[in-house]
C-alpha cells in the first residue's frame, strides 16, 4: 500500500467511482487533450481515525484532517520519472494549463516506472513534501511525498493510479495491494493481491 495506517477509499474505480466514468468522448474533457482514461483503475485514499472519520475541526483547514503532512511510500521498487514539488496545497489549480500541461491536475506529483510498462502515481503532494527526485531508484516502501492538498484536490488525500505510461496519454492499469486488512466494525479481514472497493476501510501492515 501507498499509504500506511487505517483509510478509506473515498473514491475508486468500481461501478461507484468517478475514476472509471472519467469520460475522455466528453467535448470539455476532448478539448483539454485527454484522448484515454488515465484515471480508470485509479484511488483516492484519505487516512481515517479509529471511528472512521478523516478530518476534525475546519473541514476548510488542511491541518485538520489526519493524514494532511503523512508519508507516501512507493508501492515497489522503480526510476523516478516526474517529480515536482511546488504547487500550494490550496484545492484549485489553473484549468487553463490543462491543455498544454496536463498533469497540472495532479498538483505536486511523482511518478515512478515500477517496470514492465507500470507507472505509479502518486498525486496531490503537500507542497514542499517531494523527497525524491528525477533519474533515482527507489526501493519498495520508500518515502516519496507526503499528503497534500494540491492540483485538483477537494481535499488533503492521495491519488493514486497505475498506468501503462509516464503521463496523461497512457491508460489506466489495474492494481493489486497486499500486506493490509479490510477493517468491517471489529472484523479484520487479511486481504492479499486485492483491490480495495470505494468506501471500503482498509489497515496497511508493513511497507
Amino acid at each position: 500500500m501507498p499509504l500506511r495506517g487505517r483509510l478509506i477509499n473515498y473514491d475508486g474505480h468500481d461501478a461507484l467511482g468517478h475514476h472509471r466514468r472519467f469520460d475522455v468522448h466528453f467535448a470539455p474533457m476532448a478539448a483539454m487533450g485527454f484522448r484515454r482514461n488515465v484515471m480508470r483503475y485509479s484511488y483516492d485514499f484519505v487516512p481515517v481515525d479509529a471511528d472512521g472519520e478523516m478530518s476534525r475541526g475546519d473541514v476548510a483547514d488542511n491541518a485538520s484532517w489526519f493524514g494532511f503532512g503523512d508519508d507516501i511510500h512507493a508501492i515497489a521498487d522503480g526510476t523516478v520519472v516526474l517529480a515536482r514539488g511546488d504547487a500550494p496545497d490550496n484545492r484549485r489549480f489553473d484549468e487553463s494549463k490543462i491543455a498544454t500541461d496536463p498533469m497540472v491536475l495532479f498538483g505536486n506529483v511523482v511518478v515512478i516506472d515500477h517496470g514492465h510498462g507500470e507507472f505509479g502515481v502518486y498525486a496531490h503532494a503537500k507542497q514542499g513534501s517531494v523527497a525524491v527526485k528525477v533519474g533515482q531508484n527507489v526501493r519498495r516502501g520508500k518515502t516519496v511525498a507526503q499528503i497534500g492538498a494540491s492540483g485538483s484536490a477537494f481535499f488533503p488525500h492521495l491519488h493514486f493510479e497505475l498506468q501503462d505510461g509516464p503521463d496523461t496519454q497512457a491508460e489506466g492499469l489495474p492494481s493489486y495491494f497486499d500486506d493490509f486488512v479490510r477493517v468491517v466494525g471489529d472484523r479484520r479481514i487479511p486481504r492479499t493481491q486485492a483491490t480495495v472497493d470505494t468506501g471500503e476501510i482498509v489497515e496497511a501492515l508493513s511497507p
